[in-house]
């Protein structure tokens, strides 16, 4: 019986790790947050995944594995947290009940502590990146710069960039110099290095590999000018292609 509420409350939080790495792997597709986390809560309860919403899941091709392999997750992991359910109170005794006065609080507090960990900013932030570095390779190959949308507001988004490759334009000119502003109605607010140290973009700012930025503009010219990395007719892993 013990073991059996041990293991219940291990499945619910690799449950929860495991939507929250799928939710970032979302993001990493060209997803805000709050729509990232409601499709994979969608996908995996097979509830709330209204037509309007889908159609940004299966209008992208790698949205679409990626929706496969969390449907078969949920799924697998459903008939799992029944199961052991349904062997816990099957194999419960009066004796038994007991030890739960004591194991029962013990498993709140763990769960509570898990609950806070995964809330702190540190962790949080450490966690995130961890996963987008993971995931950006799997799915886009180490060459590719990854964007994970913050926020979006209409036609224009904030986005975190992860440069692994600097685009030829930018490599060496200082942000005053380029043509982001004039040519693409892109504006770099934010730069984070490679030791984690985090300044406003000036107008002498020079980008390099391995920088973090925050970039205020529309999705499609961010994608142009970062993702394709300068590179005409090459296709672009967070465009939300039609087949």
């Amino acid at each position: 019986m013990t073991s059996s509420l041990i293991l219940f409350v291990l499945f619910i939080i690799v449950y929860i790790v495991i939507s929250d790495i799928i939710t970032i792997f979302f993001r990493l597709t060209g997803m805000t947050e709050e729509r990232a986390r409601f499709q994979v809560i969608s996908l995996l309860t097979n509830s709330g995944f209204t037509t309007r919403e889908s159609e940004a899941v299966v209008s992208s091709k790698i949205r679409r594995r990626l929706a496969r392999a969390t449907m078969i997750f949920g799924y697998a992991f459903t008939v799992t947290i029944v199961s052991t359910t349904v062997n816990f109170f099957m194999t419960l005794g009066r004796a038994e009940m007991e030890s739960l006065v004591v194991l029962v609080p013990i498993l709140l507090g763990v769960l509570l502590l898990f609950h806070i960990i995964r809330k702190s900013t540190f962790f949080k932030t450490k966690f995130d990146r961890w996963i987008e570095t993971i995931g950006s390779r799997l799915m886009f190959g180490k060459d590719k710069n990854p964007v994970v949308l913050v926020e979006d507001y209409g036609d224009m988004v904030v986005a975190h960039i992860y440069l692994h490759k600097v685009p030829t334009s930018l490599q060496n000119v200082p942000l005053r110099e380029s043509e982001l502003i004039s040519r693409h109605n892109l504006m770099v607010m934010m730069v984070k290095n490679r030791n984690g140290e985090a300044k406003l973009a000036m107008a002498d700012t020079v980008l390099q590999p391995d920088d973090v930025i925050m970039v205020l503009g529309k999705h499609k010219s961010i994608r142009d000018v970062f993702v394709r990395c300068d590179a005409p007719g090459a296709p672009c892993p967070c465009v939300e292609k039609r087949d």
